[in-house]
């Protein structure tokens, strides 16, 4: 394909040069040279998918000081034409110059042009990453805002897509989460991006630290909603719990805690209860040990 264009170009500088020549000797002009195939009156809704042709013309011409060879097209006039695969011979009648010319030859005479539908479609956009957070942090979600393109071209291009990909969102070494600009991989072909009245899409990159475990000791146990005197024992017990580490080494007292509700407790002795535990959010409770004893005297609570 690139032999191909090279021999063209060629031509079309020898083609020049054979011009400046006549017109400096004043001889009648006879070129062979090759000339883009450009299209008119393409329907909105249709669009040229195949390849841009060029032909090669061999032509004469008296007009010596005007004519130029690089100003010489094949107009293809395409109104009222169908999507599908079209077959087009061309004739003298298609050549389109400034300055009046014979055409002796049309190489190839005959083209063939591809011409389908243009078609609106809405794809889901999908992230696409590589690397790894630093030790001890993981991915936990990335989202793309908007995470939806509508996107307008040809059948071909578009019908086969079920989402698009953004580009590459390198995560290695990050600990922390982060927003980036990220771009989109659009399917080749005469593809546009319609209605959408966004500057540029963004990666929401959620990283979060690897949970750790950690026990503790001496967790108060309070008695709440207490409608007798009540007594328990102990009144503390040991917790092992799991969460990032941040969360871990952060907690308070006041933040780790047992309780048991004795709205519903009559009188009596119940020796084997279990607190509930009560936690900062993103904390997991793994285990809890010892099970406490309560005794709910029939006197009433002063509290």
């Amino acid at each position: 394909m690139r032999i191909n264009v090279s021999f063209k170009v060629l031509a079309v500088v020898l083609a020049v040069f054979v011009w400046f020549l006549a017109r400096k000797s004043g001889e009648p002009i006879q070129m062979s040279f090759y000339a883009p195939v450009v299209f008119k009156n393409v329907s909105p809704t249709f669009q040229v998918t195949s390849d841009p042709p060029q032909v090669n013309i061999v032509a004469h011409t008296n007009s010596r000081e005007s004519f130029n060879p690089l100003e010489i097209q094949a107009v293809l006039d395409l109104d009222n034409t169908q999507e599908g695969v079209l077959s087009y011979v061309l004739t003298e009648n298609h050549i389109l110059s400034p300055v009046k010319v014979q055409i002796s030859r049309i190489h190839p005479s005959q083209i063939t042009v591809r011409i389908e539908e243009l078609i609106e479609k809405t794809f889901l956009i999908k992230p696409r990453y590589q690397g790894t957070p630093k030790k001890g942090y993981l991915l936990e979600n990335i989202k793309i805002v908007p995470d939806t393109v509508t996107m307008r071209g040809p059948r071909s291009a578009l019908e086969k897509l079920d989402h698009v990909s953004a580009h590459e969102i390198e995560l290695e070494g990050l600990k922390e989460s982060v927003t980036m600009r990220v771009d989109l991989d659009l399917p080749r072909g005469n593809v546009q991006i319609i209605n959408q009245n966004v500057d540029y899409y963004t990666a929401e990159v959620s990283i979060k630290s690897l949970p750790i475990r950690k026990r503790f000791g001496n967790v108060p146990v309070y008695l709440r909603n207490m409608n007798f005197a009540s007594v328990i024992n102990p009144n503390t017990f040991n917790v092992f719990v799991e969460g990032p580490e941040n969360l871990i080494k952060t907690i308070d007292r006041d933040q780790l805690f047992g309780e048991i509700d004795l709205s519903t407790y009559e009188p009596g002795e119940y020796p084997k209860v279990t607190p509930k535990v009560i936690a900062p959010e993103g904390i997991t409770v793994l285990q809890q040990w010892p099970i406490v004893s309560v005794w709910v005297k029939n006197e009433i609570s002063s509290q």
